[in-house]
């Protein structure tokens, strides 16, 4: 197989697992039309080289959080000492070292506008910070810890420790997982459907650390010319769109585009520009996700 076709399978096995982060190696293989030595190679791969990580996130609402926010700084001088410094941030659960003339770009989950505030001033406070935008999420429409539903269901202690141990480690066994909360294998996976199909818990694959070359990401900020109906329509259909959010404040939605090339990319960029309703798309290209961990959550349940 050669380095193309190896590019092109892993942006599947990403898109696919990013779908339902616990489909087997078989179920891979055979929805993808190669073997199963050739899925659990890439796989290996995926993992040690580009930091590939299937893990649960907890739906921010469980956890208390409802103020989502994306923020874009201005930085006196190199960003990476400023970047490091935001990724300390505990509300911090995602931070990027970017293009653009705001190259600091954080997304942060907060309980309430006033420890919004808080957050802010901390970021403020770091020296050679000289601006913050701000863009409020208002609906989150596509995302890794964006569940198709959310049902309310009351989580005990079992279920929190099945939360933490798949924040380490989506993939794990019921058998791996029954040994660590000491329980049977059938018990656990029964509760584990459970907090999925409540919509609790979403496993799914992210991307870690310095982004490859079979993974091209830029961010959007989108400013409506009309009615945002036909944006949501594209958004939600876009293959090259891995998250979305209806906002307000800077941008009417906030998006990130990823593929295998900037060719694919600027293709999804290109058709949204053409849509009527938009009037602005601004893009910034991420260069390398400082932090990326929605795990801290399940601590405030």
């Amino acid at each position: 197989m050669g380095q193309t076709e190896d590019s092109l399978l892993d942006t599947a096995i990403i898109r696919t697992l990013q779908l339902d982060g616990r489909e087997s190696i078989l179920d891979l293989a055979r929805a993808l039309g190669v073997s199963r030595h050739v899925i659990a190679e890439r796989l290996r791969m995926l993992t040690e080289r580009d930091g590939l990580r299937v893990v649960a996130a907890l739906d921010p609402g469980v956890a208390g959080h409802h103020v989502l926010t994306h923020s874009m700084v201005s930085v006196d001088g190199p960003v990476a000492p400023t970047a490091e410094e935001v990724a300390r941030l505990p509300n911090a659960v995602f931070v990027s070292i970017a293009s653009g003339e705001r190259p600091l770009v954080f997304e942060s989950r907060h309980s309430s506008s006033r420890e919004l505030l808080e957050t802010l001033e901390s970021v403020r406070a770091i020296p050679g910070v000289r601006e913050i935008r701000v863009t409020t999420y208002v609906d989150v429409l596509r995302g890794f810890f964006v569940a198709q539903s959310r049902n309310e269901i009351s989580l005990d202690e079992l279920d929190r420790e099945l939360i933490t141990a798949l924040q380490s480690d989506g993939r794990a066994s019921y058998r791996a997982l029954a040994e660590v909360v000491h329980r049977s294998p059938s018990a656990v996976r029964s509760r584990v459907q459970r907090l999925i199909t409540a919509g609790v818990i979403r496993i799914a694959a992210i991307k870690s650390g310095g982004l490859s070359s079979n993974r091209f990401a830029t961010g959007l900020g989108i400013a409506l010319a009309g009615r945002s109906d036909p944006v949501r329509k594209f958004i939600l259909e876009s293959e090259s769109i891995e998250f979305a959010a209806r906002s307000h404040g800077a941008y009417d939605f906030v998006a990130t585009a990823v593929g295998p090339s900037s060719t694919e990319v600027l293709a999804a960029i290109e058709a949204l520009r053409g849509l009527d309703e938009v009037a602005t798309v601004e893009t910034w290209t991420h260069f390398n996700l400082v932090k990326e961990d929605y795990t801290r959550a399940i601590g405030r349940v």
